[in-house]
């Protein structure tokens, strides 16, 4: 793996690169409080066969902090990454990442094969969908313990603590659903966060509003759905209204599964496989977008 750093007009974003060179490029992205390193697992399983990139967002893991953090902002750091990759990629984006590689797969651009959405809160910035979800009271609780941590300049296992004992939607504690090395990588992305990412706690209005949900998907696409009792961002009837606009779109429920089926003990080798099965399925690149790009 090499650490690469990328430039979007000015702002400085850290990217991770694995795997052989002529191999068909996948570019995953994470969601809010996390950073690149959530995909290791995911991405080591891929690395001998595919160009495996990973990318921190502005205000994430080793990534610039950033005047602003809007929907625009996000994707423009995803578009970054594709210019650097320079031909045709999967996206595979978790939650907010998630959100970043659907707006992108909407645009028709070239550079975009095809993308996997692990439970994206496509739906959350419409009126009244924010307050029905899990997210305002965990951003709330989160973004307050980090602002405080981090004024203290609390050592990285006091936010370790915090994610394995704390309570989690599935039922249980953090600890028994996520394992030492999700933890580590999770606490580590908030100990360095900007607190700024959580838009005062209005990132339904900041970011997720400016999805433009109705927009037909120009290219293949599957979505993971965690399970809406389980704190999930899919909410019930978000996957009917996907459906609906996007009839040629794959959905797959994970029934027990909270936010983040990649990160879950319970879950991480079906992610695993069903993201396999979804690349597997797509007709192989052409030569000449294979030729050339990092």
């Amino acid at each position: 793996m090499t650490d690469i750093t990328l430039d979007n007009d000015g702002v400085r974003l850290a990217a991770s690169v694995d795997g052989p060179p002529d191999g068909e490029p996948i570019l995953f992205l994470h969601g809010l409080s996390l950073s690149r390193d959530t995909w290791q697992e995911t991405g080591g399983r891929l690395k001998d066969q595919y160009r495996v990139w990973t990318l921190d967002f502005r205000g994430h893991g080793h990534s610039d902090r950033a005047p602003s953090y809007a929907l625009a902002d996000y994707v423009s750091d995803a578009a970054t990454a594709l210019a650097a990759i320079g031909r045709p990629a999967v996206i595979v984006g978790h939650s907010l990442g998630g959100c970043v590689a659907g707006v992108l797969a909407q645009r028709g651009d070239a550079n975009v094969r095809a993308a996997f959405l692990e439970d994206p809160p496509w739906y959350l910035g419409q009126p009244g969908e924010w307050e029905k979800s899990a997210f305002p009271k965990l951003f709330s609780i989160v973004s307050a313990r980090q602002a405080a941590w981090q004024q203290a300049r609390a050592p990285l296992g006091t936010y370790l603590a915090f994610l394995a004992d704390s309570p989690t939607p599935m039922g249980g504690i953090g600890s028994d659903h996520y394992g030492s090395r999700h933890l580590l990588s999770h606490a580590s992305a908030l100990q360095r966060q900007d607190g700024r990412c959580w838009a005062d706690g209005n990132v339904a209005t900041s970011v997720l509003a400016a999805i433009p949900t109705g927009r037909e998907f120009l290219c293949p696409v599957r979505i993971i759905q965690a399970d809406p009792g389980c704190g999930a961002a899919l909410l019930e009837h978000h996957d009917a209204r996907f459906a609906h606009d996007n009839p040629h779109a794959d959905i797959v429920r994970y029934e027990g599964c909270g936010h983040s089926p990649h990160r879950a003990i319970a879950f991480e080798q079906r992610f695993a496989s069903d993201l396999q099965a979804f690349l597997s399925s797509l007709h192989p690149a052409s030569t000449g977008e294979r030729q050339s790009g990092t």
